[in-house]
């Protein structure tokens, strides 16, 4: 396999080169990312992307439509490619993927026994788990590869006619740009960005690129550079799957067991085990690896949560530190968009974000008299001017970022929201952008898009069911409930029948004197489980030797109580988790999908 030039191209030196950044943001920035893609695509515009640039709920979408990607341009020579081919290809993903996810992956991770033992191995988690499933309900579909997991380095697009092809230097002269796919994940190790592209795999250089983006600040004493290609690493490590990719740059810190990669790096005679979590540590918006690929004019799409309001924040230690890492994550976000738009100016940036045309109150101090001394000062909301209701943009703002099962109405109002305000958005762009071909990217007729269907709602939702599923919706557990009266009023009534059942049993029990012969086996019991726990551990006796052929059956019957009480602890927990995720799967999830199709949806509020 050849290696990338390291020469940078010339010819397109003068051109705009067009990045596209996916933010993080779970499931909820995958779909409002369908929508930012729809209206790209009905803007001519998606042909022209050279650099995708994606975190974590990014990196869920950005290779889905990459593999879809892959096979329209390595079936079709550049001057067949039209504008209509990538809008069947979102058209394909918007249905497909909201069938994958409704499988509800955050679930399903935890529903097989199998899966959920391996998980006592230090080398399997969760992590491990999920990156399976993305393979396995949204990438192998799209793929063709149904029986194995896909590898990175298959992802490399090669045109018609073409045995290499290298998007840095031999994208000049086409009309339908083969971008670089950069799915971005976090380092433990060093704190660095971790790129996974088609290409290769590690922490990127700053002294490859042009010196303009060199960044001498870096001063940490160890870099995990990458290689060249797949091709040049440990043969266990070449085909790394593109599902683990998108794993490690979705591995959210906390709910995720970090992402381990092994036996790629040694320093000196001690291994390095790199460990990876969420993008969206390093750069939620994916904007610095756009400007480490010298793109000039940039979409970014930021479905990321935002710093929430709090008037009374909490003071307690963990209170304090959560705060703390929230107020830290929102200004480096902030630090990243503002520099972006000082370097490259804001008419080269199209910026969508969930919280785009809210309002912002302005409250005035309290003067003399303990009254406030101005009135509030208000800036929007001015959502309606892309057709959008300010209440249900509230709402999608705080839909929940999560990886479990989204309903139509949900999913398809993330779509739209993306879709129309993109729609206002790149209008914009078109006419200040320093580009041509990007100004003269024609626009399409309206497009029968399936989200369309919940138009008539998103911008005149009154008080009704609509605005309550998405209300509802930043839940990340109890949802089902609230929706469902009937079954919240099942589990109320459940739980009291119980207590009046084991009510008598209970009196009699606290009433009475608790035998002797009770309190005894207890303490024996912690006795014995104390005592074991010490024991199995001793190599030897020590100067207790000579109490050896005494101790040894007790040592004996102890290490076998320990041995007992994990395995039994062992198999409890996978077990436990392995029934209550299919229980959800099979009882709840379905019911909640049910209540929130559109079809129920028009049943109780027809428009």
């Amino acid at each position: 396999m050849a290696t990338r030039p390291t020469t940078r191209r010339t010819q397109a030196s003068a051109k705009a080169k067009l990045g596209l950044a996916l933010s993080g943001g779970g499931l909820r920035a995958s779909f409002f990312h369908i929508g930012v893609l729809a209206q790209l695509a009905r803007q001519g515009l998606l042909r022209h992307v050279e650099a995708i640039s994606a975190v974590s709920g990014g990196s869920i979408i950005a290779a889905l439509y990459y593999l879809h990607l892959k096979n329209l341009l390595e079936s079709k020579p550049d001057e067949a490619v039209t504008d209509e081919d990538y809008v069947a290809i979102i058209q394909t993903i918007e249905r497909d993927f909201l069938k994958a996810t409704e499988n509800n992956l955050r679930m399903k991770t935890f529903a097989s026994f199998a899966h959920n033992w391996k998980m006592r191995h230090p080398d399997y988690s969760r992590s491990d788990r999920i990156a399976e499933l993305y393979d396995e309900l949204i990438y192998r579909a799209a793929f063709g590869r149904e029986a194995e997991p896909i590898p990175m380095q298959v992802l490399k697009i090669f045109p018609p006619g073409r045995t290499d092809f290298y998007p840095r230097t031999d994208n000049v002269g086409r009309s339908a740009k083969v971008p670089v796919l950069i799915l971005n994940a976090t380092t433990l190790n060093t704190g660095r960005n971790w790129q996974f592209t088609a290409q290769t795999m590690g922490e990127p250089d700053l002294r490859t690129r042009a010196a303009a983006h060199a960044d001498d600040t870096d001063t940490k004493p160890l870099r995990l550079r990458r290689a060249d290609s797949y091709a040049g690493l440990v043969p266990y490590q070449a085909d790394f799957p593109l599902g683990h990719a998108v794993g490690a740059s979705a591995c959210v810190p906390g709910l995720f067991h970090p992402l381990a990669i092994s036996g790629l790096y040694r320093d000196g005679e001690e291994d390095i085990r790199v460990q990876l979590v969420d993008g969206g540590v390093h750069d939620n918006q994916g904007v610095q690896a756009l400007l480490f690929e010298e793109c000039t004019a940039f979409v970014v799409s930021d479905a990321s949560g935002w710093l929430a309001l709090e008037n009374q924040p909490g003071v307690d230690p963990a209170s304090v530190l959560l705060r703390a890492s929230g107020i830290l994550q929102d200004r480096v976000r902030d630090g990243n968009l503002s520099r972006l738009i000082e370097t490259q100016g804001r008419g080269q940036i199209a910026f969508l974000h969930l919280r785009k045309g809210l309002e912002i109150r302005e409250l005035a101090w309290l003067n003399t008299e303990g009254q406030p001394a101005e009135d509030t000062g208000l800036i929007g909301p001015d959502t309606r001017k892309f057709g959008v209701d300010p209440a249900v943009q509230q709402a999608l703002a705080n839909i929940r970022t999560d990886l479990d099962a989204f309903t139509e109405v949900e999913a398809y109002s993330l779509m739209l929201d993306g879709y129309l305000m993109s729609e206002l958005e790149l209008t914009a762009f078109k006419k200040t952008v320093h580009a041509p071909e990007l100004r003269a990217a024609p626009t399409a007729a309206p497009i029968d898009w399936q989200f369309l269907r919940v138009q008539p709602w998103i911008d005149k939702p009154g008080e009704g069911d609509y605005l309550r599923q998405l209300r509802t919706g930043h839940l990340l557990f109890g949802k089902a409930l609230l929706l469902f009266p009937a079954l919240l009023a099942g589990l109320i009534v459940s739980v009291l029948i119980a207590l009046v059942l084991a009510w008598p049993t209970l009196v009699s029990w606290v009433g009475s004197s608790i035998p002797v012969s009770l309190i005894v086996s207890a303490v024996a019991l912690y006795a014995l489980d104390a005592l074991g726990g010490k024991l199995v551990k001793l190599p030897k006796l020590g100067q207790w030797a000579d109490l050896l052929d005494t101790l040894k059956f007790l040592r004996t019957a102890l290490a076998y109580y320990q041995s007992a009480k994990r395995l039994l602890l062992r198999v409890a927990v996978p077990l436990a988790g392995t029934l209550l995720a299919q229980f959800y799967l099979a009882f709840i999830n379905p019911r909640f999908l049910k209540r929130g199709r559109i079809e129920t949806l028009q049943k109780g509020d027809p428009r």
